[in-house]
């Protein structure tokens, strides 16, 4: 039998053991954690790195890293495993528990991103806003702003977007992104039904940006507007001019056809008009104008007046 000392030291052993278990630093652990989540994801699988990235953060709490665990958590749902729900909690949690931290950027912008793709605008916008919000001072202003008034015209909000469009150039003229700026706002004119807005704006656009990559489309928006309003040769001529420059040429093809059908049918139209104008100003003949006082000598296949029959049509 075991004597009562030799329990009592196996006994301290046991407790020196446990204590030093619990007085480990935790570093060591917490790495082991991430170093294999890191091996996991260069395998791809990424289902299993998320495993030991969520056990990592559950037995560290507090670890300086979470923020950087729970980006490359969203992200990992994001790009690898294409799950937006999953990824919106992991960003919702990185971006409300640590919003000023460099990783929380980062996760509003990957967040907008992935909400737009989806076509969620609402929480795109409130993304893209999130960054404006906590980085005030972060590059870019213009372009979290830019994408911000996008989601609202996305949304069908045209009047709201354009007005914080128009305050992008107000507040910065010379912006680097002046030009896809002025073409959105000749956009939501036109969506909102200031088609004539739409071609001051676009003109003013196309005009001062010819290098623009963007200039074609400025030009393909500003020739629907024109069409819109029945300038029909502006629009023609427009079309005619980006042909070779705008990127789906077929489209272009197909509105300089409709343009010169409806172009070629108007002048018909108008020439119709005015003949027929003049016809029914013609002078009747004197025996036509006399009343006949033999019924009977009166011709019974007399051509009808066609004239006075279409100008009888239009009045009905």
């Amino acid at each position: 039998t075991m004597s009562r000392g030799k329990i009592f030291i196996l006994f301290l052993l046991l407790a020196a053991i446990g204590l030093g278990f619990y007085l480990v630093p935790r570093n060591r652990p917490f790495e082991s954690y991430t170093q294999r989540a890191i091996e996991a994801f260069q395998l791809k699988e990424f289902e299993r790195s998320i495993e030991l990235y969520l056990k990592a953060l559950k037995l560290f709490p507090n670890h300086p890293k979470t923020p950087q665990l729970l980006l490359t958590i969203g992200d990992t749902y994001n790009f690898s495993l294409n799950n937006p729900e999953k990824a919106g909690k992991a960003y919702e949690m990185l971006t409300q528990g640590f919003a000023k931290s460099p990783e929380a950027r980062i996760g509003f912008e990957h967040a907008g991103e992935m909400f737009e793709k989806i076509e969620d605008y609402q929480k795109a916008l409130l993304a893209y806003q999130g960054i404006l919000d906590n980085f005030p001072e972060a590059p870019n202003q213009d372009l979290w702003r830019y994408r911000v008034a996008m989601m609202a015209i996305k949304m069908k909000k045209f009047e709201p977007g354009r007005r914080s469009l128009m305050a992008i150039i107000d507040k910065n003229p010379e912006t680097p992104i002046a030009d896809q700026v002025l073409l959105q706002i000749g956009n939501a004119f036109f969506m909102e039904g200031a088609t004539r807005h739409a071609v001051e704006v676009l003109n003013v656009a196309a005009q001062k940006f010819p290098e623009s990559p963007l200039h074609s489309e400025m030009l393909f928006t500003l020739a629907t507007a024109y069409e819109e309003v029945g300038q029909l040769e502006k629009a023609l001529q427009i079309y005619k001019s980006i042909r070779s420059s705008y990127p789906n040429s077929r489209v272009v093809e197909k509105k300089i056809e409709k343009i010169a059908s409806r172009y070629q049918e108007t002048k018909l139209h108008e020439a119709n008009l005015r003949q027929e104008a003049k016809k029914a100003l013609m002078p009747r003949s004197t025996t036509e104008s006399q009343p006949s006082t033999n019924l009977n000598k009166r011709k019974k296949n007399r051509p009808v007046d066609k004239t006075f029959l279409k100008l009888m049509e239009g009045e009905s």
